[in-house]
């Protein structure tokens, strides 16, 4: 929603994360006239919606920003995601190529916008974005954000936009999406319920969610007990079983939950609940 005071670009799209008013473009960045916040720009098109300190959370996973911000230029590289899923999920797993061809055959018949939750250097979010579907992704590490604006800027990817958000304080007004996608982060945030409800807030009825994220299956690390509870303790990293997972869903609003496993990796899609008809 652009106020009517705003140069019509696609900054006008977004909305104050505390009030959900209106935004104002102004020299400074974004302001809420509701709440008198303003959002600076941190590059080109890109805003900054988050106003706290991360590096001095309680949250391990805010604590290692710095780390994050560096390992945007290899994260795409054979020195990130093939060790990453080799490890965690195990050696037969899938493979990156192949959970990005899945996410995009989710989202064939989708079009629309497309919301991007944690969305790296739009290592998905780019590769799905179309004449017909417009990608917004949201990311807390402006190192990952800044590459990934380097990214479709080098590869001419016209419709995707980013932004430095929360998961669980969205800059889009209600039912403003027609899908979601959230690959590699589900396991990371604090509150799994409190993040789900809020990417369900913003999307359409019935809009599809397709999320890859980690159980503890029979292959790689995280098959080990003693693992995943070190993991939880040290990295914040939550590894979800099946039941637990849809029930986090169904508290969040989501339905009709489709799990496919391979190794320790998990990837499904889920749908948010209609409206009940009158």
């Amino acid at each position: 929603m652009i106020a009517p005071t705003t140069t019509a670009s696609e900054l006008g799209f977004y909305v104050c994360p505390a009030c959900k008013h209106v935004l104002q473009q102004e020299d400074a960045g974004l302001r809420c006239a509701a709440c008198s916040q303003t959002y600076p720009i941190i590059q080109e098109a890109v805003p900054d919606f988050i106003r706290e300190e991360l590096s001095e959370s309680k949250d391990p996973v805010f604590r290692r920003m710095r780390a994050i911000d560096r390992m945007a230029g290899i994260y795409e590289s054979k020195l990130w995601y093939p060790l990453v899923l080799n490890l965690y999920g195990g050696w037969h797993s899938a493979t990156l190529p192949q959970l990005i061809g899945t996410v995009a055959k989710l989202l064939e018949s989708t079009t629309g916008r497309v919301l991007d939750v944690a969305c790296g250097p739009g290592t998905y979010g780019r590769r799905v974005a179309s004449p017909a579907r417009e990608v917004f992704g949201i990311d807390i590490s402006k190192g990952m954000l800044r590459q990934g604006a380097a990214y479709i800027a080098s590869e001419g990817v016209r419709n995707m936009h980013f932004a430095r958000a929360r998961v669980e304080a969205l800059p889009f007004e209600n039912e403003f999406f027609d899908a979601a996608i959230c690959c590699g982060s589900l396991h990371l945030f604090t509150d799994t319920v409190t993040a789900l409800r809020e990417i369900a807030r913003v999307l359409k009825p019935a809009a599809m969610l397709c999320v890859f994220t980690f159980t503890a299956g029979r292959a790689g690390i995280l098959k080990f007990r003693r693992v995943r509870e070190w993991s939880s303790q040290n990295h914040g990293l939550h590894v979800f079983t099946l039941p637990e997972m849809e029930q986090n869903l169904a508290a969040s609003g989501f339905a009709d939950f489709d799990p496919k496993v391979s190794g320790s990796i998990l990837t499904f899609s889920a749908r948010k609940q209609a409206r009940a008809s009158a």
